[in-house]
């Protein structure tokens, strides 16, 4: 009985991998390579950086205007930590770092299910170490590094941070959070359905649990606020499911003194971002992003 079980559970193991890597490849297809009206940039520079358990890819966006040395944000992709990847968010990293006129570097991390929770984290980790400690070969200030990313790389972006700078008190000298999942945590999300998009959010999250294999992702909802560095929080209105705990973060930011920047695109859904290719207001939506986080970089640039 054991050996059937074991087998049975091996075969849905495989048709899930199947059914996700079907997935990427359509969102891939959906979202790569997609903008043709992409501005251009001084320098675009593919290489790897090192994980928690090896080579990742991450991608550089120089702007033409930026300073250097200077500050850079390093940014994680959205996906539920089981989809994207630095191509599905190139366009956004291109405007991005063109209107923030600073540099931005995507770097890539494990996904599940075929790397279960904490890989996502430690490859964040590992990622911010690496680069920050080849700061200059990059053009960036040392002392002037950002970390961001949008929905599940928002998540990875609050709680890197916290640890990096638990260890290295202002290793990371900002956050730029952009409809960031704050919680995988069922009880939260039940407690909200009726909020903005929540049962569509919560069958999301119910998924993405199962892929990470885990129920040790802490959610971050009222844990690590006074440790914040200076943020900008971005979301989207109605069609956004993390909005809600966007909301919630905020004001928790700004009772704990934290420098806080908020700007909320009611007209948006979740995933905004991505749709630079075939909405103009997406494009001046990501162009108001790049404008607030090069003010925010500079900023604490100039304090460090």
């Amino acid at each position: 009985m054991a050996g059937l079980t074991a087998n049975l559970a091996d075969r849905f193991a495989a048709e899930n991998l199947k059914g996700v890597r079907r997935a990427r490849k359509v969102i891939d297809f959906i979202l790569s390579r997609r903008d043709r009206t992409l501005p251009l940039l001084a320098e675009l520079r593919n290489f790897t950086v090192e994980g928690a358990a090896g080579p990742l890819a991450a991608r550089l966006y120089v702007p033409h205007g930026a300073q250097t040395p200077g500050p850079m944000l390093i940014f994680f992709h959205g996906g539920g930590f089981v989809l994207g990847d630095i191509e599905t968010h190139d366009a956004f990293c291109v405007r991005l770092a063109d209107a923030a006129k600073v540099r931005v570097l995507a770097c890539r991390y494990r996904l599940a299910p075929e790397a279960p929770y904490p890989a996502q984290l430690d490859d964040a980790l590992a990622a911010f170490r690496w680069i920050g400690a080849r700061a200059g070969e990059f053009g960036a200030h040392p002392a002037a590094l950002a970390l961001g990313g949008d929905s599940a790389g928002g998540y990875l972006a609050v709680a890197a941070t916290a640890r990096l700078n638990a260890q290295t008190p202002g290793a990371v000298k900002a956050q730029v959070l952009i409809y960031p999942l704050l919680t995988l945590d069922d009880d939260v999300w039940a407690s909200s359905l009726l909020q903005d998009s929540r049962i569509v959010g919560r069958l999301a999250v119910q998924f993405i649990r199962a892929q990470l294999a885990t129920t040790e992702a802490p959610s971050l909802l009222g844990m690590l606020e006074g440790k914040a560095p200076p943020t900008l929080l971005v979301a989207g209105g109605p069609l956004d499911p993390c909005r809600p705990d966007a909301l919630t973060y905020a004001k928790a930011l700004s009772e704990a003194g934290v420098e806080l920047q908020e700007r909320y695109f009611t007209a948006q859904p979740h995933g905004f971002i991505n749709l630079t290719h075939v909405s103009a207001p997406v494009r001046e939506a990501v162009a108001d992003i790049g404008v607030m986080t090069g003010d925010l970089l500079r900023q604490v640039s100039a304090e460090a």
